[in-house]
């Protein structure tokens, strides 16, 4: 708990920004909405650049792809320190300090001599870039009402979705032309215009009342007290089937670089306009996801009432995004193994990220509604870590495998674990009622 003199030191908004006037309250969600495409932009812009990495450095495929796995690791890690550190000290001091991280660490990926220096500055990078991600989360909390934050974070998703799909045309577009350092150069820039504006025209946002009329309560600055979430079966399992989801995902973004060059002969812009199928996939997946879960709640209650509804209903709506994606997948990899006509990949990544983004907008959807929403922060961190853990293992396992197994049995495999993974998520379904019941997670946490 922070002593009497360093709370004297911590400055907050001395107005409650759910007050603010809505031209303030846009404004401010506006440039954070820019700002929070600093991530999948600078995640997306690496990948079509990977092999010209590789061989500028005279490198292989596995220490690359552990440069990859390391910026995955920290991506998730990341949140838990900055969110909980935003959360007690303020948001405006950690969001200047991490977007000056980002810029200073572009700068010096850009000037890197050798690969570790490279994955050093990228992995600081992540830090930064991360630490925007979550800081806007809380932006969005702070100044906006329940009644008003699905808007703000439609808001926010389009930024996010908008950096997805221009990094990588970005990326591949800089790589081909300029040659890989452009793309740092390019990633500097931005940040240091995304510093300006947060610098210029960002407030505290976070918000203690009076002390004369309330009693303050900081909490205490803890990173790891989100994985005392872990202690809930409920919870558990269902990060447990996101991570096994969004592994294919992860392992499909680092096979994408190496095996359409290798089999298409595709240059670096051409292997960035790949990503669209996948980006354009995820978008109306999530849409189309978010949509029929709340279609399937409604309908539930509207035929038993509001009280008889609980939040495990929502799960039924994940089977057309899971046979989907496993069948997708299952498929993947040995039509790229069979060198079939460049369409059909395309094709099928697109319908398996479409899956993937239907389930897992409904399985967030689930743990976030499910408790009070001051804990939805730390759930989506802890989900976030544990998925970046597991996942950075099998990043750097990948290129063993398919070197002794091939591509068509990686996919398999990843494939079959997702089938798997359906046993978790059918306990929850089945079970997470009753597990709810039975806790006291505000009191425990």
């Amino acid at each position: 708990m922070p002593t009497k003199d360093s709370e004297k030191s911590i400055t907050f908004s001395t107005e409650d920004p759910k007050n603010w006037e809505d031209r303030k309250k846009l404004y401010v969600s506006s440039i954070a909405s820019f700002t929070i495409s600093i991530s999948p932009v600078s995640i997306s812009m690496y990948y079509p650049a990977l092999i010209a990495i590789r061989d500028y450095f005279n490198t292989t495929q596995f220490i690359v792809n552990i440069s990859v796995g390391l910026i995955i690791l920290f991506t998730g890690l990341i949140p838990l320190v900055v969110g909980s550190y935003a959360d007690v000290y303020g948001r405006r001091r950690v969001y200047i300090f991490v977007m000056f991280i980002f810029t200073l660490s572009s700068i010096l990926c850009a000037m890197a001599e050798n690969i570790w220096v490279l994955m050093a500055m990228r992995t600081l990078q992540s830090f930064g870039s991360s630490g925007v991600q979550c800081i806007c989360g809380g932006i969005a909390n702070d100044i906006f009402i329940p009644t008003e934050r699905e808007e703000a974070y439609s808001r926010f998703f389009l930024g996010y979705h908008f950096g997805e799909i221009i990094g990588s045309i970005i990326g591949g577009l800089l790589t081909e032309y300029l040659g890989w350092h452009s793309i740092f150069w390019f990633l500097s820039i931005y940040g240091s215009i995304l510093l300006f504006l947060i610098i210029c025209f960002i407030p505290e946002t976070l918000y203690i009342p009076d002390s004369s009329t309330t009693t303050i309560i900081i909490k205490q600055f803890n990173p790891l007290l989100p994985f005392k979430l872990l202690y809930y079966p409920n919870i558990t399992l269902t990060i447990l089937y996101n991570t096994s989801i969004w592994i294919i995902i992860y392992v499909l973004d680092i096979m994408i670089p190496f095996s359409f060059t290798n089999i298409y002969n595709l240059s670096p812009l051409y292997i960035g306009l790949i990503f669209l199928a996948r980006k354009i996939g995820s978008i109306i997946g999530n849409s189309f996801g978010a949509h029929y879960s709340d279609y399937l709640i409604n309908k539930y209650e509207k035929k038993k009432g509001k009280e008889e509804s609980y939040p495990e209903l929502r799960l039924k709506s994940i089977w057309i995004g899971a046979i989907l994606a496993i069948i997708s997948f299952f498929i993947f990899g040995w039509i790229l193994e069979k060198r079939v006509y460049i369409i059909w990949p395309l094709v099928i990544i697109f319908i398996g990220e479409f899956g993937i983004l239907f389930l897992e907008t409904t399985t967030i959807t689930y743990l976030t509604n499910q408790y009070h929403e001051e804990l939805n922060t730390s759930i989506l961190a802890i989900g976030e870590a544990i998925t970046a853990l597991i996942s950075t293992i099998v990043i750097i396992l990948t290129i063993p495998i398919e070197n002794k197994f091939g591509i068509g049995w990686l996919f398999t495999a990843l494939a079959s674990l997702a089938l798997l993974s359906n046993i978790l998520i059918i306990l929850v379904y089945f079970k997470g009622r009753k597990w709810r019941e039975n806790q006291n997670i505000n009191k425990d946490l």
